[in-house]
Order: C-alpha cells, then sequence, then structure tokens
C-alpha cells in the first residue's frame, strides 16, 4: 500500500511539473495553539508548539496552484476521565501531509492573497512507545499572503486549521501498545489553529 501511494504521488507530482506554470518551494515554521476536545466523562488536549514543514506549489495559472504540504510539530497529549484509570500526559509528534488547492488573487506583480483546502493524513506519534501511533484522514483550510521581492524569491505568512477527523463513538486516538483499549469516546473534533510563514523559492515561471 505504501508503494502504491508513493507511485501515485510521483505520478501526480509529474502531471503537475509538465502543466504547471510555476513551481515553488516553500520551507516553513509557525505556531500552533493548544486544543482541547472532549471525551467521555471527561476531556483531552494536545498542547501547542512550534511547527515545521514544507509546501510544493503547482501554479497552473495566474488565479490557481495546486499543493503539496507537510507539517511536523512535537508537543504532549494529555486526557483525563473517569474512565481512565490515571491521567495520560505523554510526550506527542503531530505529523500532517496533505494535498490540496489555493484560489490565488493577485493585488500587484509583486503581492498575491490566496485561501485554500486541503486533505490527507494526520498522525500521532508517541516517540516514547507508550501507545500505538493513530493516523486519521484528515482536512484543512488556509488563507494568506505572497510577496515576492524578485522573480525567484519571495516570503509567505498565512493562517491555518487543520482537522482530523473522528467519527462519533470511535475510540480515543491513544490506546495502551499492546494491550487493552479504555474505551474512552470522542463527540466533538480535534481543531488545531496556527501561524506559519516561510521562505518561497520558485523554480520556474
Amino acid at each position: 500500500m505504501k508503494k502504491l501511494l508513493v507511485i501515485i504521488l510521483i505520478s501526480v507530482v509529474s502531471v503537475f511539473e509538465i502543466q504547471a506554470q510555476g513551481l515553488e518551494i516553500t520551507p516553513i515554521t509557525g505556531y500552533t495553539f493548544p486544543a482541547s476536545y472532549r471525551i467521555t466523562s471527561g476531556t483531552a488536549r494536545l498542547g501547542d508548539g512550534q511547527n515545521w514543514g514544507g509546501n510544493l506549489g503547482f501554479a497552473l495559472n495566474d488565479f490557481m496552484e495546486i499543493e503539496l504540504s507537510y507539517n511536523y510539530m512535537a508537543t504532549r497529549a494529555t486526557a483525563s476521565s473517569s474512565l481512565l484509570n490515571n491521567r495520560v500526559d505523554v510526550r506527542t509528534n503531530v505529523h500532517y501531509a496533505m494535498i490540496g488547492a489555493n484560489r490565488l488573487f493577485p493585488a500587484s506583480d509583486a503581492m498575491t492573497f490566496f485561501a485554500g483546502f486541503k486533505m490527507g493524513t494526520g498522525t500521532l506519534a508517541f516517540p516514547d512507545r507508550e501507545y500505538n501511533n493513530v493516523t486519521k484522514f484528515s482536512w484543512g483550510i488556509q488563507g494568506g499572503m505572497k510577496y515576492f521581492a524578485t522573480d525567484r524569491i519571495g516570503i509567505r505568512m498565512q493562517a491555518n486549521l487543520m482537522m482530523p477527523v473522528l467519527a462519533a463513538g470511535g475510540s480515543l486516538w491513544w490506546s495502551p501498545g499492546g494491550g487493552t483499549s479504555v474505551g474512552v469516546s470522542t463527540f466533538s473534533p480535534i481543531v488545531q489553529f496556527g501561524f506559519t510563514g516561510g521562505i518561497i523559492f520558485r523554480l520556474q515561471q
């Protein structure tokens, strides 16, 4: 399955490169605020922290671009409930791998505003291995601006919402690795809000 996904991704990227009017690579960093959500008889929380990642954008024309993105954040995950014997408090790495589209709004030759939608996977990984890693379908929205000081170099600033999809009644994201589930369910989504910025490197136009 992983090999198939890699082949599909390479094929999609190849098609975009052939059709794209511009190719942009943007390493990014920023800040993500904490996100809390209800679970049965309690609450769970993903902490805040600095995020890191990168975007690969393919401008199809002056008003639309396709974008691949990856985002990573190291934080802590906590949960407390009357159904849990002990309060959960563990180191957690959050990974997002997404594909989406941005609607571009050129304001001048140098300045462009954008708004977009993306979807992909969101993963909670536990570096100390107390719990199993969990990957969920995720989606997000974003909006911001790009400003190019030259034809090849620019800056990008944006705000974004990332939302892993949790089905009502589904199990809590983390369950003991190799053990039995505590049976805690969630009925509200995780919504992570943050800001990012980075340097744009435009490779072709």
